[in-house]
């Protein structure tokens, strides 16, 4: 797959989050809530790397344009949106230096790397020990605080999705098991009438067995029956001539 596409969406989308913490610190007149400085620090940090992952993809595809089907327009093409992107980032953080200034701030620019908490497309996940080794950071508590929030939530969504998992497979092996006694009772049930056709059949076979057999001796003594009649009236044929 090509890797410049891999990362150029989560660009822009990043970008757009940035663009919103922006406005909403604007709104807000004052100083930015530590939630906000924390969540645009990281998505900071995020867009920094996807933009080193973007100029690396471009030398990938530069260096085999062939193997991703990629003609110099595609690759100067691309050059321009890593340009546009360079822009959007300065400018994203001239914005945030100026509400950090203008509010008189002390916190750490947008960059800093001591509260990093995102990973980006390229899995970097090296992390400064800088933020936790230092107790005089005031937004240690904070971000400690809200990985633990974000892992407890993680672990409720992955514990709700095993909990319905198993939901359904006891469902599915409630109506398993429906199914194998109704299907048992249909069996059991066959099994009965194929011993009553049994039974009737062999009934039926003696029958006609006994018939043939009643017939048979009835057909011998009519035979020998005619044969007399017929011998009594040669004999008296005989005696009449």
């Amino acid at each position: 797959m090509d890797p410049f596409n891999e990362v150029k969406e989560d660009a822009w989308n990043t970008v757009a989050s940035l663009e919103s913490l922006l406005r909403s610190s604007a709104a807000v007149g004052g100083p930015p809530p530590p939630d906000t400085i924390l969540d645009f620090n990281n998505n900071y940090q995020e867009l920094q790397e996807i933009y080193d992952d973007l100029k690396q993809a471009i030398a990938i595809s530069e260096s085999s344009p062939e193997k991703y089907q990629l003609s110099s327009a595609d690759i100067a093409a691309r050059k321009a949106v890593l340009g546009d992107l360079q822009n959007n980032i300065a400018d994203i953080k001239s914005q945030w230096d100026s509400i950090i200034s203008r509010n008189g701030s002390s916190t750490p620019p947008a960059g800093s790397r001591k509260q990093r908490e995102v990973t980006t497309m390229s899995n970097r996940i090296s992390q400064d020990d800088e933020s936790s080794s230092n107790p005089e950071n005031p937004f240690n508590d904070q971000f400690n605080q809200f990985q633990q929030q974000e892992l407890i939530q993680e672990q409720d969504v992955q514990l709700d999705s095993i909990h319905e998992t198993m939901k359904n497979l006891n469902m599915q092996a409630q109506l398993m098991g429906s199914e194998l006694e109704e299907q048992g009772f249909m069996l059991d049930e066959l099994d009965n009438d194929l011993d009553n056709v049994d039974n009737k059949l062999r009934r039926g076979l003696n029958r006609v067995n006994l018939f043939i057999e009643k017939n048979r001796e009835r057909g011998s003594d009519w035979c020998i029956g005619i044969l007399a009649v017929v011998l009594f009236i040669l004999l008296i044929l005989v005696i009449a001539i």
